[in-house]
């Protein structure tokens, strides 16, 4: 059955997030609307995070799970929960928030008019210099290689669910986001940008920055730009 939103948490060893953070997120959807669903997809977690959304699942059945048996990827997280989503919406939220719950509120209204919300976050306090300043070249090259007038590309967003079928997304990995937003833009969407307070991890590790993880997502940048996907 279809719903309004889906809240989707894509989680990996996020047991100490989401035992904070899963009820506020609860309370912050109930805020929005009152037909909602929570669907977190467990990326392979050898932490206690499946079963901690087990037994939120228990108690209120709009809170669902999907697991994946093996690790995947940063970007694996956001295919599951747009195939397994019943809401009209859906609303990309990482499990250790990185908001205020109140502006989540911001982005639902800005959805009239709108194909695609893209939260703006308001710092990055917690990065190291270096990390700053890969992110801004990060931010920096897409715009100039794409032409976008989007401000940020790694962050909380929200998508119209149906506008999503013709998209053919590639990426596996954290460039899936900007992904997104620049099929979407092709396709001619309607992008609207909310600024919002950004509130800094504190439990586990973002993967964002490992070598990894940044190795895989400008070779998908490449691939992008470079081969016409």
């Amino acid at each position: 059955m279809d719903c309004e939103l889906t809240i989707l948490i894509p989680v990996y060893n996020e047991a100490e997030n989401l035992k904070k953070n899963l009820a506020i997120i609860k309370n912050a959807a109930q805020s929005l609307t009152g037909n909602w669903e929570i669907l977190a997809v467990d990326d392979g977690s050898s932490d206690s995070t499946a079963e901690i959304v087990k037994q939120a699942s228990r108690q209120d059945v709009r809170i669902r799970l999907v697991s994946h048996k093996k690790n995947m990827g940063p970007g694996a997280g956001l295919y599951s929960g747009l195939f397994w989503s019943r809401g009209k919406w859906v609303l990309f939220v990482p499990a250790d928030l990185a908001c205020k719950p109140k502006h989540l509120l911001r982005m639902w209204k800005a959805r009239k008019g709108a194909d695609l919300v893209v939260g703006l976050r308001s710092d990055r306090r917690d990065y190291s210099l270096a990390r700053k300043l890969m992110s801004v070249t990060y931010i920096a090259l897409i715009r100039f290689l794409s032409g976008s007038s989007v401000r940020q590309f790694n962050y909380i967003q929200m998508w119209r669910r149906s506008f999503f079928a013709g998209l053919d997304l590639q990426s596996k990995g954290v460039f899936i986001t900007a992904e997104v937003i620049l099929r979407a833009q092709r396709k001619n969407a309607r992008v609207v940008q909310v600024g919002m307070a950004y509130l800094p991890r504190t439990s586990g590790r973002g993967a964002g920055a490992r070598p990894a993880v940044v190795a895989r997502c400008l070779s998908d940048l490449v691939e992008f730009f470079a081969f016409g996907r």
